[in-house]
C-alpha cells in the first residue's frame, strides 16, 4: 500500500470529522425532541446514518455522545465572554449558565445529565471530563485575563473565583432555595467582586 492511500485512511482526516460532526448534531437533535433515558446509540446511529462502530470508535457510551453534543450546542450559542470589563464578562458568564440550567428544554436536559450523574458512574465520568473540565478551563481563563490586566487581584486563585461564582447558581438549581433573577445575579457578582478586584 503507497503512502498517500495509508494517509487516507488515517485519523483526523476531513472525512472522519465530517461524520463527526453529522454525529454530534443528530446527537444534540435527539436531546431536542427525546428524554435523555430515551436515547440510545442505536437511536444515535440511525439519525446519523453512521455505524454503532464509528460511534463507539470516538465515545465510550450514549452520555459521552450526548453530553459532547450539548457543550458543542451550548459553545455555539453561548460563548464565553470576552468584552475587557471585568464585571461585565463575570456577569454576562453567569446570565449564560443560568439560560443553560433553567430555559425550558435546555435546563430540563442539563437537569437531566445532573441526576443521572448521581446513579450511574458513566454519567458521572462523562458529565465531570466533557461537561465540567472544559467549561471550567474556559472560565479560569476569564479570570486569569482579568488578572493579567491588573483589574483582578493577582493574589486570586483562579479555580477557586470559578467555584465561588458557580456554587451559589448549582446551589440554588439543586434544592430549589429560591431562584436565580437578574437582580440575584448582580447582587452573587458584586458581591463576589469585592474580593476579586485588585486593590488600589
Amino acid at each position: 500500500m503507497d503512502s498517500n492511500s495509508q494517509a487516507s485512511k488515517g485519523p483526523g482526516r476531513p472525512r472522519d470529522e465530517e461524520v463527526r460532526r453529522r454525529i454530534l448534531n443528530s446527537a444534540a437533535q435527539l436531546l431536542e425532541d427525546r428524554c435523555f433515558e430515551e436515547i440510545t446509540v442505536d437511536s444515535i446511529a440511525e439519525a446519523s446514518g453512521a455505524g454503532k462502530a464509528t460511534i463507539y470508535r470516538w465515545w465510550p457510551n450514549k452520555a459521552a455522545v450526548l453530553i459532547e453534543a450539548f457543550r458543542e450546542r451550548i459553545a455555539q450559542e453561548l460563548p464565553f465572554p470576552d468584552s475587557g470589563d471585568f464585571r461585565q464578562d463575570v456577569r454576562q458568564m453567569l446570565q449564560n449558565f443560568t439560560e443553560i440550567i433553567y430555559k425550558g428544554r435546555r435546563g430540563k436536559v442539563f437537569r437531566s445529565f445532573i441526576a443521572g450523574a448521581q446513579a450511574d458512574p458513566e454519567i458521572a465520568k462523562a458529565y465531570r471530563e466533557i461537561w465540567i473540565a472544559p467549561r471550567r478551563a474556559e472560565a479560569r481563563k476569564l479570570f486569569e485575563r482579568h488578572i493579567a490586566l491588573g483589574v483582578a487581584d493577582s493574589r486570586l486563585d483562579p479555580d477557586l473565583a470559578v467555584e465561588m461564582v458557580f456554587s451559589p447558581l448549582y446551589y440554588r438549581l439543586l434544592t430549589g432555595w429560591g431562584e436565580i433573577t437578574p437582580e440575584y445575579l448582580d447582587r452573587l457578582v458584586d458581591t463576589a467582586l469585592r474580593g476579586y478586584l485588585a486593590r488600589k
